[in-house]
């Protein structure tokens, strides 16, 4: 009886699992953005994330501030492009037109950080090389930003957030597949610019 009763209790025993969920709260540049996001989602490790909405008043007042900005904008007189990125997917989407459009200079104008134009600025022919950079590396480009554009939901594309600058990356499993697996964009004044690509 003794016997039945221990092989029975070791048989629950083995049959538990650890299950891990971790909580978060969606930032609201998320919520911003207006698509449906998922509520959960699974690691490959097994861990549950679940989400919940930053219902405060405070995104309320970054909708209305985000519909009062123009993200593009076009001079009749002059032909100039002006672009102004409030959220990573402004510049993730203006990155992607221009590599579309092959149009370097309006990356090198307007969707470059100040310290990513002055590094290239070290050199004589840095201007040449920033356009070498996206023309020989366009579709490497274009796939990374298509993929962090997808979003961080389920564990593929991580963030890591410090001072005035966020670091998007690939998580392990994800960046294999990729030739560039980090991006850094960096806040100057209330717009973000693109500082980085590794």
């Amino acid at each position: 009886m003794k016997k039945s009763a221990l092989l029975c209790l070791l048989l629950v025993t083995a049959s538990c699992e650890v299950q891990t969920t971790e909580y978060r709260t969606r930032p609201s540049w998320q919520e911003a953005m207006g698509s449906d996001l998922p509520t959960q989602s699974t690691r490959s490790d097994g861990t549950i994330m679940k989400f919940a909405s930053s219902s405060s008043k405070k995104s309320t007042a970054f909708d209305a501030y985000l519909k009062t900005v123009t993200l593009v904008e076009k001079d009749e007189i002059t032909g100039k492009t002006t672009l102004k990125a409030i959220l990573p997917e402004h510049i993730f989407t203006q990155t992607l037109t221009c590599l579309r459009d092959r149009d370097w200079d309006l990356i090198y104008d307007q969707i470059l950080s100040g310290g990513a134009r002055r590094r290239y600025g070290e050199d004589e022919s840095g201007r040449e090389q920033c356009n070498l950079f996206f023309e020989n590396n366009r579709e490497d480009v274009a796939k990374t930003f298509q993929r962090m554009l997808r979003g961080t939901g389920n564990g593929d594309v991580l963030t890591n957030e410090f001072e005035n600058k966020v670091v998007y990356s690939f998580s392990n499993r994800v960046g294999v597949d990729y030739a560039f697996k980090s991006v850094t964009l960096v806040q100057e004044d209330q717009f973000l610019k693109l500082d980085l690509i590794r």
